[in-house]
């Protein structure tokens, strides 16, 4: 069974570059989303392997996303890896406990693949 990897962004190039790079570095499948609400529609109904999302994103920042999912039962321990240009110490603990990893951004395509292979089941 193929690895897939939601990736959230709310910027096309962004999420272009981050298919090009997991689907080339990574031999994963994609699936993207423009935002927190359209990722959580997109769980609500289909199985992903690892949660890559942005920080800040309109409607549902990624944050907020990463608690929504740790409240869906069958995502309780989905990885989820924020990418972002602010750090994390910039956010209380509190605020990013459902978080699994951080990457600050600009974000080096050999630096993502590393994590997304330690974040990865098997």
């Amino acid at each position: 069974m193929a690895t897939v990897i939601l990736h959230v962004d709310d910027s096309p190039s962004i999420r272009h570059w981050i298919t090009t790079v997991l689907t080339v570095k990574g031999g994963v499948t994609v699936l993207s989303a423009e935002d927190g609400v359209e990722a959580l529609n997109i769980l609500s109904t289909t199985s992903v392997d690892l949660l890559l999302s942005d920080l800040e994103m309109p409607r549902v920042d990624g944050l907020e996303l990463a608690k929504a999912v740790r409240n869906m039962p069958q995502h309780k321990y989905l990885p989820i890896l924020i990418l972002s240009t602010r750090k994390p110490e910039s956010f209380p603990i509190k605020r990013r406990e459902a978080v699994t990893g951080w990457i600050t951004k600009p974000v080096d395509a050999d630096l993502l693949t590393r994590w997304v292979n330690r974040l990865l089941p098997g």
